[in-house]
C-alpha cells in the first residue's frame, strides 16, 4: 500500500466514478482499502466496475437524484469520510457559434453537479464533525484563456472559485476541501476524439495517485489547491 492504512476502512464516495479521472480514483482507492461509492449517469459503465464498488446511479443535475445516492451510500457506510467531485463534460466550440443549451450544459454538469453533490455529502460531514472534499477543476481554471473554451474554461474558474469560498465556510465544522486542477489528461473522452497529442497527457491514473494523496496530505493541515502540472497554494 502506498499510503500507510489511511484508506482502510474509510468511505469515499466519487461523483463521475464510472469512468476516466474518477474511475482511476475508484480503483486506486479500493485497493487501498477505502469503501468506495461511484455517482455515475452512466448504468451501462457500471458493469465494468469491480464488485465491492458501491455503484449508484443519479444525473449530478438533478438535485433529488443526488440527495437519494449520497443518502444511500451515507446509510451503507455509516457515514462519508471523504469526497471527490469528478463528474464533469469538456466541450469546445466558438463563442459566436455557442447557443444557450451548450453553455447550460457545461454550466450544469460542471458547476451545478458539484455544488449539489457538495451540499448533500457536506451535510452529513458536518453531522460527523469531519471529512474531506476534493473538487477536481482544470489547469484552465487556473491559465489565461484558450480558444473555443470561453464556456468550458469559464465553468472550470467558477469550480475553483466554489472550492475556495467552500473551504472557508466549511473548516468550522471540521472539513478540509481542496482543489484540484490537472492538466490535459488522457481520459476515454479523448481517446474518442482520437486527440492528437494523446501521447504527451497526463494519464488517469497518473492524476489519481496525486487526488489520493492530496486526500492522504489532508491529516497534515488544510488541503490546498494543486495544478498539475506545478502549481500549489495552501490554504489557510
Amino acid at each position: 500500500m502506498m499510503f500507510d492504512d489511511f484508506f482502510n476502512n474509510k468511505s469515499l464516495l466519487i461523483s463521475g466514478g464510472s469512468s476516466g479521472i474518477g474511475k482511476a480514483v475508484a480503483l486506486m482507492a479500493r485497493e487501498e482499502g477505502a469503501v468506495v461509492g461511484v455517482i455515475s449517469n452512466k448504468r451501462e459503465e457500471f458493469t465494468a466496475m469491480p464488485s465491492g464498488i458501491i455503484c449508484l446511479e443519479a444525473d449530478v443535475r438533478n438535485p433529488a437524484a443526488v440527495k437519494n445516492a449520497v443518502d444511500t451510500f451515507a446509510g451503507k457506510c455509516g457515514k462519508i469520510d471523504m469526497l471527490v467531485n469528478c463528474a464533469g463534460v469538456s466541450l469546445w466550440k466558438d463563442f459566436l457559434e455557442m447557443d444557450e443549451q451548450f453553455w447550460d450544459l457545461i454550466y450544469d454538469v460542471n458547476v451545478k453537479g458539484t455544488f449539489l453533490v457538495s451540499q448533500a455529502v457536506a451535510r452529513h460531514m458536518v453531522a460527523a464533525g469531519n471529512g474531506i472534499i476534493i473538487n477536481v477543476a482544470s489547469m484552465s481554471g487556473l491559465k489565461s484563456g484558450m480558444m473555443r473554451a470561453s464556456a468550458y474554461a469559464s465553468s472550470k474558474w467558477a469550480v475553483v472559485g466554489f472550492s475556495r469560498n467552500l473551504h472557508l465556510e466549511l473548516k468550522q465544522y471540521g472539513i478540509k476541501v481542496g482543489c484540484f486542477c490537472p492538466g490535459s489528461t488522457a481520459t476515454p473522452l479523448h481517446e474518442r476524439a482520437g486527440s492528437p497529442d494523446i501521447d504527451k497527457m497526463l494519464s488517469a491514473e497518473e492524476v489519481a495517485r496525486t487526488i489520493l494523496f492530496m486526500l492522504y496530505n489532508s491529516k497534515n493541515g488544510h488541503l490546498q489547491l494543486v495544478g498539475q502540472p506545478a502549481f500549489f497554494e495552501e490554504w489557510k
